[in-house]
């Protein structure tokens, strides 16, 4: 005879099964519920897995019953149901669902001490571009944290306080119309047992990488409180070039040739706190804020020389970009949700409010020498920049199952956002030995959006089985633009969908889904959505956000928002422990935004990078993910994404309307094992192949991380992490028209090894702060002291 810790204890009326509270019994096997109504009678129901339920009827009946003893509980052994238990197989790394597909990022041994953005590289079906953008299958995803949009960005999130990653290629009208790439839904882990638990972690590594992080969750009816802290520190040296050729005629003109050589110190800290409050079993409110801070220090020195077409030097020279930056920001929510006795029945609301502002300030320092005559010139040019941006999103949901086939969705969302920024560009002149404010170059750049939505879904069964969700999505979107000069001009540019009956449709967003069970083991969905993708911040911004000597990018303030119909048939088949989702999907782009690069008008030599709207887009491919256990402590899991895609480009600096068109495909490996001593080892590798771009394509890329994990007992965790193992991970493009030919290559970090030590404490335990017993007699008749509603 033992005591059985962690027994469920509920506490039920006597004439129905409606659980009124419960509790857990401790490690002596005792539990004690308090602050009950009197004149009551109940039923208490004890139940352990492998056991048989024990139910007794109670009553509570003042004066002289205040408090009942059960005594010692006696727990018969089932022997059918210790016959049926099944022992589960551990969460992996990945897995897949009809509509989306999770990855779990605490499984993931090569992330530990990193950021979510060291996350993604591992998810199969993305992709991370050379600006760090999340990309699925050629467009940019949509960051969702905990079900809802954020302006926070992945590499300010620690990746030791994400639970699993959900990727949704197609979401339905419930999500936002602006979901073109699919959706990026990051869950942060959040206490789900009761008591205390929480986790100390540090670690080390080369490039001066210094990890710290700590949380706690504690959790007792009706509170759920969790805080956690983060620290993460780095630096990189990697290098890049630069190699063109220009043309006149169809013809040589000359060459450029640059280096890069590029330092980088980035420091982040992240900071949370969560607080859940039940105010009934069916009412709950959540309150919760990150604060997430950052700064960042480069050097990047650029060795330049121009060549004639002889391939004779004419001109040779080094630039130094001095940048500073950081940012700070805030970000909180209220959610509100009610559930009913009707299982699936709720209806939700949240209030979201972003706050971050930003400060980038660029130094650029040029020497150039003639060759012929030895002779050299210098500048120096300051750019000074502040960025704040405001958003508030609201949004109302309501769920309501008719039956056990039948459900209605419908809900209401608003969102508003505004972002300023101020631009200071001032230019060295030696003969006054002062800076000369660039009137033409500053400006203070300022934008407003609204979108105002409303969606309703209705999901039903039709013949032969077959699970349909008809879903209907209208948004009305409003976005203005002003770019105001230091000297005294302005431009200002909007649009508004609709604005009369000839863009009516513009506000449409349609979304079919249907499935079928072929089997227990194979299932069959269909799915077709209209999206909009409306330009994001840095593609509308209209300053320098990178540069060289010849090249510089900057956002096109006219952009205009892109349309998608996008369709896919998946089919997920489960095979025991083993699993393979299969997908084919077709989208058509109109207006698709896309990059491009052409030359200065000012300055022909110097190529201007920058984003458009294109004419049309067409892509359509497969994508298989195959999830294989092949021996007990061999797991793989395998994705390659085969694509077709066609960008017709519109007219721009007199290029004629051009299609540029052709394959493409990436494969993701994961592949974990488990050495003796119980040490986990895995492998991540990826590679990219050259995909379609405006003006040419991009240059393949491929990496493979490797990791070691060992657990000691239940508490210590010790990671070892090498990433860019053969340090090949380079992004880049090449891209040509009738005035040039351009290879670019460039690194965001070096390949670096990474050692933490994680210490994980807690108790599980329901009654954490215990209240002395109230002797006195009861007289509330209307619910127990925390407030829950008998009704």
């Amino acid at each position: 005879k033992k005591p059985v810790e962690y027994a469920s204890v509920v506490l039920l009326w006597y004439n129905k099964d409606s659980v009124i509270t419960g509790t857990l019994a401790n490690g002596k096997g005792e539990f004690l519920i308090e602050n009950l109504p009197v004149m009551v009678s109940y039923r208490v129901r004890i139940s352990f897995i492998g056991y048989k339920n024990f139910e007794k009827r109670i009553y509570i009946t003042p004066p002289d019953k205040i408090e009942v003893d059960l005594g010692d509980v006696m727990l018969q052994p089932d022997e059918t149901l210790l016959k049926e238990v099944e022992v589960v197989a551990e969460t992996p790394v990945f897995s897949t669902q009809i509509d989306r597909k999770v990855y779990n990022v605490e499984k993931d041994l090569s992330v530990k001490g990193g950021t979510a953005l060291d996350a993604v590289k591992n998810v199969p079906t993305l992709n991370v571009d050379a600006d760090g953008n999340v990309q699925l299958r050629n467009k940019n995803v949509t960051l969702y944290i905990d079900g809802r949009p954020t302006q926070m960005t992945l590499e300010q999130i620690p990746a030791d306080q994400i639970e699993r990653i959900e990727v949704i290629s197609n979401p339905s009208v419930k999500f936002d119309a602006s979901t073109t790439g699919g959706i990026l839904n990051v869950v942060l882990k959040k206490n789900k047992k009761p008591g205390y638990n929480g986790m100390l972690m540090g670690g080390i590594g080369t490039n001066d990488r210094y990890i710290g992080m700590g949380n706690i969750s504690i959790k007792e009816y009706p509170f759920n409180l969790s805080l956690m802290g983060n620290y993460n520190t780095q630096i990189n040296y990697t290098k890049g070039y630069t190699r063109r050729t220009d043309l006149f005629n169809n013809t040589v003109a000359d060459y450029y040739n640059q280096d890069n050589h590029t330092f980088n110190k980035s420091q982040f800290n992240f900071f949370r706190a969560a607080l859940d409050y039940n105010l009934s079993t069916r009412d709950l409110i959540s309150l919760s804020a990150n604060f997430p801070m950052g700064n960042f220090c480069t050097d990047d020195t650029q060795l330049f020389s121009s060549l004639s077409k002889n391939k004779t030097q004419i001109s040779h020279g080094h630039r130094v970009n001095n940048n500073d930056a950081g940012f700070r920001g805030y970000t909180g929510a209220l959610n509100y949700k009610k559930t009913y006795p009707t299982p699936g029945k709720e209806l939700t609301f949240d209030v979201n409010y972003n706050y971050f502002h930003s400060i980038n300030n660029y130094t650029y320092y040029t020497s150039t020498i003639i060759d012929s005559t030895n002779n050299g010139f210098s500048t120096i040019q300051k750019n000074d920049g502040n960025r704040f941006s405001n958003q508030v999103t609201s949004q109302l949901d309501w769920v309501n199952p008719i039956s056990d086939v039948k459900k209605i969705e419908a809900g209401l969302r608003t969102n508003y956002e505004m972002t300023e920024t101020y631009n200071d560009t001032k230019n060295y002149n030696p003969f006054i030995n002062d800076f000369v404010t660039d009137t033409i170059m500053s400006s203070n750049y300022k934008t407003i959006e609204m979108i105002n939505a409303a969606y309703f879904n209705y999901s039903s069964k039709t013949f032969w089985d077959i699970k349909y969700q008809l879903g209907l999505r209208i948004e009305q979107t409003y976005f203005k633009g002003i770019l105001n000069r230091n000297n005294g001009t302005s431009i200002s540019f909007d649009y508004y969908y609709p604005n009369g009956w000839d863009n009516i449709s513009y506000m449409f967003f349609p979304g079919i889904f249907l499935s079928k069970e072929l089997s227990s083991k194979s299932e069959l969905q269909f799915n077709i959505t209209r999206k909009i993708k409306r330009p994001n911040f840095f593609q509308r911004m209209p300053f320098i956000m990178f540069a060289d000597n010849k090249n510089y990018r900057i956002g096109n303030p006219g952009l205009k928002p892109e349309f998608t119909n996008q369709a896919e048939l998946n089919h997920n088949l489960n095979l025991g422990k083993n699993n393979i989702f299969s997908t084919i999907f077709f989208a058509y782009d109109q207006q698709p935004i896309s990059n491009t690069t052409y030359p200065s008008e000012k300055d022909s030599s110097v190529l201007v990078n920058t984003f458009v709207n294109g004419k049309s887009e067409i892509e359509y491919g497969t994508e298989q993910t195959i999830k294989w256990n092949v021996l007990k402590k061999l797991n793989i899991t395998l994705n390659a994404n085969v694509y077709w895609t066609a960008i017709t480009s519109d007219i721009t600096y007199k290029q004629p309307q051009k299609t540029y068109s052709g394959w493409s495909y990436t494969t993701k490996l994961i592949l974990q094992y488990t050495l003796p001593w119980d040490i986990n080892f895995q492998i991540n590798g990826n590679y990219q192949a050259p995909k379609i771009i405006i003006g040419g394509k991009t240059i393949p890329m491929y990496f493979v991380d490797v990791s070691l994990n060992k657990m000691i007992g239940t508490k210590w965790m010790f990671n070892l992490t090498l990433s860019d193992a053969f340090n090949t991970k380079r992004m880049g493009m090449n891209t040509a028209s009738d005035y040039y030919i351009q290879e670019i290559s460039r690194r965001r970090e070096a390949r670096y090894l990474r050692f933490t030590v994680s210490y994980m404490f807690g108790k599980l335990d329901a009654s954490i702060f215990k209240r002395k017993r109230n002797n006195q007699p009861n007289n509330n008749m209307n619910g127990n002291a925390d407030g829950l509603d008998f009704n």
